[in-house]
């Protein structure tokens, strides 16, 4: 269960999903690799402490987006 979330942390998820979104109409390299940093500063952040299942769920995610921005993208 997370408590309350200050406005910060709850604008870097929303900024997240916006990414996700796009990413999943043009994916890019680039875009999973901003992904990666949007996941990696919401586990930095202060507020993920108070959101255990969340911090589970994005250090998956974090692993993934590495390696997503990582490979090549093909067609």
């Amino acid at each position: 269960m997370c408590l309350t979330a200050s406005s910060e942390f709850n604008y870097l998820e929303s900024w997240l999903v916006m990414l996700l979104t796009t990413y999943n109409n043009n994916p890019s390299n680039g875009l999973a690799q901003t992904i990666s940093f949007y996941l990696n500063k919401l586990l930095c952040h202060d507020d993920i402490n108070f959101c255990g299942d969340k911090r589970c769920e994005y250090l998956a995610m974090q692993r993934f987006w590495r390696w997503h921005g990582a490979k090549k993208i093909t067609d």
